[in-house]
C-alpha cells in the first residue's frame, strides 16, 4: 500500500504531472491516503534530476555508486541547493507548484533552505500522524497503532534500494522483449511493479504516462487507482501512453533503432509476437 500509494502520489503527480485532480479536495485525499514519511520536494526536485542524468555523474541515485549511495541519498544529496539566486529557487518552485504544498519566498527560502514552508509541512505531518494513529487506535488500540507506524517506517528506510535494484544494481541487465529503454540501465521487475505501478523501464520510457504497466500481464495498481478516480469524476485529466508504446516499440518495428546495452536489436519475429500477445 505505502508502494502503490509513492508510485500514484511522489511519482506520477507531483514529479511527472500524469493526471489532474477536479478538485483540491480529492488531492489532499489522495496525499494523505497514507502515513506521511517524508516531505515532496525531498522526492519531486531530484527525480527531475535523476531522469536528466539516469545512471551518470549527478544522479542523486545513480545505481553505479553502490547500494549505500542509493540508500543514504535522501540525506546526502537529495536535499534542494541551499545557495540558489532568486531566478533558480523560482524554477525549482515550479516543480512543485501544483501539489498544493504552500511554498516560500525567495527571503523565507534563504531564512529556511526549503521549498515548502515549514509551518505547512510541520502541520500536515502532525495531522496526518494524528489522523491515522487514532484510526489505528479504534482500530486495535496502541498495539495496531503503534506496529502500523513501525510498518510505514520500515517502508521507508528499504524502499530506498528500489532505485539501486530498478536500474540493475549499476550492471546491464535488460531482458529482450521486457526493458524495451536501452537508454539507461533501468528495468522492469515483478514484484515493484504488480506490488506498486513501478514498471521501471517503461516509466523512463514515458514518464509522463499515468499508466506504466503496458503489456497485457503488467499490472498496475497505480493506475487502477488513477482511473478509477477519472471514472468517479475525482481526476478530470490523465495521460496514458500505452497505445503508443504499442504502435511504436511492439508493432512498427522502430524498437530496432535502438541502441540496446545488451543483447541483440529487436527482430520482426519478436515484435510480431509481442504485438500479437498484447492485441
Amino acid at each position: 500500500i505505502m508502494g502503490t500509494h509513492g508510485t500514484i502520489w511522489f511519482h506520477r503527480y507531483c514529479t511527472h504531472k500524469s493526471y489532474r485532480f477536479r478538485h483540491p479536495l480529492f488531492r489532499i485525499l489522495t496525499q494523505n491516503l497514507v502515513i506521511k514519511t517524508f516531505p515532496e520536494e525531498v522526492y519531486v526536485v531530484s527525480h527531475h534530476v535523476h531522469h536528466v542524468k539516469s545512471d551518470t555523474p549527478g544522479d542523486p541515485y545513480n545505481p553505479q555508486g553502490g547500494l549505500m549511495y542509493c540508500m543514504l541519498s535522501d540525506v546526502n544529496h537529495q536535499g534542494i541547493n541551499k545557495n540558489m539566486n532568486e531566478e533558480d529557487y523560482s524554477k525549482a518552485a515550479r516543480f512543485m507548484a501544483h501539489t498544493g504544498v504552500q511554498i516560500n519566498s525567495y527571503a523565507q527560502y534563504l531564512k529556511w533552505g526549503s521549498i515548502a514552508t515549514p509551518v505547512y509541512t510541520i502541520g500536515l505531518w502532525l495531522a496526518n500522524w494524528a489522523f491515522w494513529y487514532t484510526a489505528f487506535y479504534f482500530i486495535g488500540g496502541h498495539g495496531l497503532a503503534c506496529a502500523m507506524f513501525s510498518a510505514a517506517m520500515l517502508w521507508f528506510v528499504l524502499v530506498r534500494s528500489f532505485n539501486y535494484t530498478g536500474h540493475g544494481k549499476g550492471e546491464v541487465k535488460h531482458k529482450d522483449g521486457v526493458d524495451f529503454d536501452r537508454r539507461n540501465l533501468s528495468i522492469n521487475q515483478m514484484r515493484p511493479g504488480l506490488f506498486a505501478g513501478e514498471w521501471h523501464n517503461n516509466h523512463h520510457l514515458y514518464p509522463g504516462s499515468a499508466r506504466a504497466g503496458f503489456l497485457k500481464y503488467q499490472f498496475d495498481p497505480a493506475w487502477v487507482y488513477i482511473y478509477v478516480l477519472y471514472k468517479l469524476g475525482m481526476v478530470e485529466h490523465y495521460k496514458c501512453s500505452r497505445q503508443e508504446f504499442l504502435k511504436k516499440y511492439a508493432v512498427n518495428n522502430n524498437a530496432s533503432d535502438m541502441k540496446p546495452l545488451a543483447g541483440k536489436p529487436y527482430i520482426r519475429q519478436q515484435l510480431d509476437y509481442i504485438a500479437e500477445k498484447n492485441s
